[in-house]
């Protein structure tokens, strides 16, 4: 088993881990000086420039920052020094953007100056699987171990911890949240953000890793582990250099807190990639599901699905079972919710006879489905008109707001008041499919027609989630733009699509049923 997790040339006895103690890896995140080496204002580099000095002085980093080119200068009001030794303060942490063959007597600058961490973002190492590439990247960690230097990467956007002010790319959020997230991809940690704060998760911090020359998963899982900041762990990993210390970190991780894990490269191309990529060899796929499972893991296939179980994880109430009602507008896009949902393993369960009855009351027959799903179509029209009509000069979000400090409609609070009644009903997913309407879409009727639907799901005292599905344009994105950013800001579990839902669902009652304890210790740390 170890073979197929062996990093391929890297001479790992130039750092075991029983003859080194390292300093502690929360000296990655508390550094009181930051340098950036190889900053530039070429335009091929400017981009180094917005991630690693933009990005630190709009996040409002509280320390020191130094800036290093041998042709010296100025940038943004501070000075360019020509060498690390030429800094006059003391430097914690140096970010190395330059080409891969300079980086060795960077290092031995860091290892003479006394710098704890290095974090090299070039790329050009043992991910090429040229020979004295590889040796090039040995010759970084031989370095870096003389002055006892802990190195980031290299081929890695590196850190990110909106706690500490330390920010990466600038249109990441800094107010910080419970997932720590560590990835071997940087392109990854951009997608990963900017899809999952769209959906209202925030990160307590992240590590893009790289190569792992140095710190590799499984330190970083043993950190995160024990980081009183986080308390969702997510992980992109490409390859391990160790197995049976991987399966051991994974454990642990996976003991204290829920631990999503996507494996990149898990099919044979997919492998080739990841050896291009990060320089990782992947090992067969049967033995990674063999070790996520028994480490107590749950494991995504894609960054979307992962975005979709930490929604479920941090946001969804678990239901005790599989008996679902959907609601929501539209016949067929009920059809198909019910096809994805029982498809995942869910329960539409047939809904009972007084329940039926008493949606009757106040549910027009035609145009509707009173079963499971429920079509509400016609009440969710009715409802809309009622809610325009109070509009007057404002936003109709505005007006949501105000009507969400009163609770739903009298009708959306009898359909609740109905479900909350139904006998060994477990879970409400409230539904909207946005292109299925035969009307081009506008924000008004947007936000008339769907939100007093999300009003009721905020009032939902049953396990319950939002999913808003089937926008297929431009016009759609922007119309439901506000109605998305007012379920985030009520902090309801909102999925984008009714089978990424689905499957969320599905894996959090069967992840609740085999750890109980875990989701209980979650839920009572947020």
């Amino acid at each position: 088993m170890h073979a197929l997790w062996e990093f391929r040339g890297l001479n790992t006895a130039a750092y075991p881990n029983s003859q080194r103690t390292p300093p502690p890896l929360d000296y990655m995140f508390h550094s009181r000086s930051v340098a950036i080496v190889g900053i530039s204002a070429d335009l091929p580099k400017i981009w180094i420039r917005r991630l690693y000095l933009d990005s630190l002085l709009e996040s409002g980093y509280p320390g020191q920052i130094y800036l290093v080119n041998p042709k010296g200068g100025e940038m943004a009001g501070l000075p360019i020094y020509r060498s690390l030794k030429d800094i006059p303060g003391a430097v914690d942490y140096v970010v190395i953007s330059v080409p891969a063959s300079y980086t060795p007597k960077i290092m031995e600058e860091c290892r003479d100056i006394g710098v704890k961490v290095v974090h090299v973002f070039a790329s050009g190492y043992a991910e090429t699987g040229e020979p004295d590439r590889i040796e090039l990247q040995n010759r970084l960690v031989e370095i870096a171990r003389q002055g006892n230097i802990r190195i980031i990467g290299p081929n890695c956007l590196g850190i990110y911890y909106p706690g500490g002010r330390i920010g990466l790319i600038p249109d990441f959020p800094m107010e910080p949240g419970p997932i720590g997230f560590l990835c071997q991809s940087g392109g990854n940690v951009a997608y990963m953000v900017r899809h999952a704060v769209a959906r209202g998760l925030r990160f307590s911090k992240i590590v893009s890793y790289g190569n792992a020359c140095d710190i590799n998963e499984s330190d970083l899982l043993d950190y995160f582990a024990e980081d009183p900041e986080t308390k969702v762990i997510a992980a992109y990993i490409e390859g391990a250099r160790d197995g049976r210390r991987l399966m051991e970190a994974l454990t642990k991780a996976a003991s204290l807190k829920p631990t999503v894990v996507l494996k990149g490269g898990y099919t044979a191309g997919g492998s080739r990639a990841a050896a291009s990529h990060t320089g990782s060899l992947a090992g067969a796929d049967v033995v990674w599901d063999s070790l996520l499972m028994q480490a107590g893991t749950i494991r995504v296939y894609s960054i979307e699905e992962m975005v979709d179980m930490l929604v479920a994880l941090l946001r969804v109430k678990p239901p005790h079972g599989f008996n679902i009602c959907a609601v929501g507008n539209g016949g067929g896009a009920s059809v198909m919710a019910t096809d994805e949902l029982e498809q995942a393993g869910l329960r539409l369960v047939p809904i009972p006879g007084e329940i039926r009855e008493g949606l009757k009351e106040f549910i027009d027959l035609a145009n509707s489905m009173l079963r499971n799903p429920i079509d509400v179509s016609p009440l969710a029209t009715v409802v809309g008109f009622e809610y325009l009509s109070d509009l007057g000069s404002r936003r109709f979000t505005e007006l949501l707001r105000e009507k969400a400090a009163k609770g739903p409609s009298v009708q959306w609070a009898r359909v609740n008041g109905l479900l909350k009644d139904w006998p060994g009903l477990d879970m409400v997913i409230f539904h909207h499919g946005f292109d299925v309407s035969p009307m081009p879409l506008s924000e008004l009727m947007v936000n008339c027609i769907v939100g007093p639907m999300v009003l009721a799901a905020r009032a939902c005292e049953l396990p319950h989630a939002v999913v808003l599905h089937s926008m297929a344009n431009d016009n759609t994105w922007q119309s439901s733009a506000e109605l998305r950013g007012l379920c985030v800001e009520f902090g309801l579990p909102l999925f984008l699509s009714m089978r990424g839902a689905a499957a969320a669902i599905r894996k959090l009652i069967d992840y609740n049923r085999a750890y109980p304890d875990r989701l209980a210790t979650l839920h009572m740390s947020l």
